[in-house]
């Protein structure tokens, strides 16, 4: 077996006295004798813990409790997204599951609104309680390879550069999203899409099993035959369940020399971009995952494009591609060639932490025509956003052949994803770029299947989420109902129990 460990110092009492003694901004203390700070409880109302309380916490735990008057507060608390700004009142950063545990039943035992973060990309803010506890698994990293077995034990704060490290180089792979520190957790109990769904399936359908922490304190094996209703729900039901410890996913043999895939196009071609891709999706081998849409780049620039990759040689590549993408025309720009996937993983990065805020809209079409596309085209073109874009990624493949009741997600009949992104730097300029994507959203959704990727959503309504997981959501009551009845585990695309 391959292992990453990863270990880090613990603060001192001394240091986190200093903190409490002089916390300001969400926290304010009012004596010793009575009370050391205020925190939101996760039914909302204000709650005050003691400084013993939170000595108890640290002396629990052998990871650093931050707050607010931290040096490292500020650091501490930011996510990907910067249009997130919470501001939690404690942050446990648990290196260990016994340190999981006891921040799980301080948050517990004081009914404080709780959050888990693990790679903190969740673009609505989720992984940060804003007034309550972060539980931060981010040094709670590990990745375990039996290769005989053909199984990646990952420790639920790993993020997805950590499985591709340790999987890749022995030439073994699985589903992992496109950005290589985007947090395992989120992506393995939210779908999880990734450059192989289409051969691989999706994340969720390539988990053997979970070992999940639940909000009374178990900790708990879930597969297909033990607990496997809270199996069923955390295979795209998120963190309503409790914490995911550590993830069982199945992995297969995959030569890491594939073929990474870019033709740009000038925006008078958008429309036939979109049906050109369309038409694609319907003779393209699951080998091969392909996006395509209008962008407009830093510059101001907007232009149009196809791209993804394959899993096989360049030259086999360019045969399925070029019939297609000759009748649009000379490209400005071409990029197709041979690349290392592990490289491939991390082209997309960018900054650890992003210097522009985003904004996202996305929804499944399990059919696509030319009526659709000169919808969105007229919609994409009007798009003068830097670093925005309007696009169409293909699914279908091995990601359609599974039941949709045989996991939380039931959408198996789409065909594409659709998103429209909006970034800005200049908070100015949010609302102008929040309002074209919701306008192109809502010129696009009639034309749609319905249901939206989890992990993309943008504190959506209850009827939405009904409509996300549809003939599912009744079922995603009842485990919701065994196993957070009292619904602690509510910073989520939230199922709430029955009253």
């Amino acid at each position: 077996m391959t292992h990453f460990p990863q270990t880090y110092s613990r603060l001192s009492r001394r240091s986190l006295l200093g903190g409490i003694l002089g916390v300001t901004g969400v926290s304010s203390f009012h004596g010793r004798e009575a009370s050391a700070g205020e925190a939101v409880a996760s039914t909302g109302e204000k709650i005050l813990l003691s400084e013993n309380n939170l000595m108890d916490l640290q002396n629990s735990i052998s990871g650093p409790v931050i707050l607010p008057t931290s040096l490292i507060y500020n650091e501490a608390r930011r996510l990907w997204n910067p249009a997130v700004d919470h501001h939690p009142a404690i942050i446990a950063q648990c290196q260990s599951l016994e340190d999981i545990q006891a921040a799980f039943q301080f948050a517990r035992s004081h009914n404080i609104l709780t959050a888990i973060r693990c790679g903190g990309h969740n673009y609505d803010g989720l992984g940060m309680a804003d007034g309550g506890m972060t539980i931060d698994l981010s040094l709670f990293r590990g990745v375990e390879v039996d290769e005989s077995n053909m199984v990646a034990y990952v420790k639920g704060g790993s993020i997805l550069r950590n499985l591709d490290e340790a999987t890749i180089p022995l030439g073994l792979a699985t589903t992992a999203g496109v950005v290589s520190h985007t947090g395992v957790g989120g992506l393995a109990t939210g779908i999880g899409q990734g450059r192989l769904a289409r051969s691989l399936g999706y994340t969720i359908d390539n988990v053997r099993g979970v070992k999940i922490l639940t909000p009374d304190g178990r900790h708990l094996r879930a597969d297909a035959t033990q607990n496997s209703d809270l199996y069923w729900g955390v295979r795209g039901g998120g963190s309503n369940f409790g914490i995911v410890t550590e993830f069982e996913i199945e992995l297969y043999d995959f030569d890491p020399t594939v073929t990474s895939i870019s033709y740009t196009f000038p925006i008078s071609k958008a429309a036939d971009v979109y049906k050109t891709l369309f038409e694609l999706s319907e003779v393209v081998p699951n080998e091969m995952s392909l996006s395509g849409g209008v962008r407009t780049n830093g510059r101001g620039e907007t232009n149009c494009s196809i791209g993804g990759n394959f899993a096989g040689p360049q030259a086999k590549a360019q045969r399925i591609l070029d019939p297609y993408l000759k009748k649009l025309g000379a490209p400005l720009r071409t990029r197709i060639n041979e690349v290392d996937y592990l490289w491939l993983q991390g082209i997309a990065d960018g900054d650890l932490l992003a210097k522009s805020a985003t904004y996202y809209q996305s929804g499944f079409f399990n059919h696509v025509d030319e009526k659709i596309a000169d919808a969105v085209a007229d919609y994409a073109t009007k798009n003068t956003f830097p670093g925005s874009q309007v696009q169409f990624g293909h699914q279908a493949g091995k990601m359609a052949n599974v039941a949709p009741d045989a996991t939380a997600f039931p959408h198996r009949d789409t065909v594409f994803q659709f998103t429209t992104d909006v970034h800005w730097a200049d908070s100015r300029e949010g609302p102008a770029n929040i309002k074209f994507a919701n306008d192109t959203w809502a010129a696009v959704k009639p034309m749609s299947s319905g249901g939206f990727y989890v992990n993309l959503a943008f504190s959506p309504g209850e009827a939405e989420i009904r409509e996300a997981y549809a003939g599912n959501y009744d079922r995603l009551v009842e485990v919701k109902n065994m196993y957070d009845p009292d619904n602690f585990m509510r910073l989520n695309v939230n199922i709430k129990p029955m009253a």
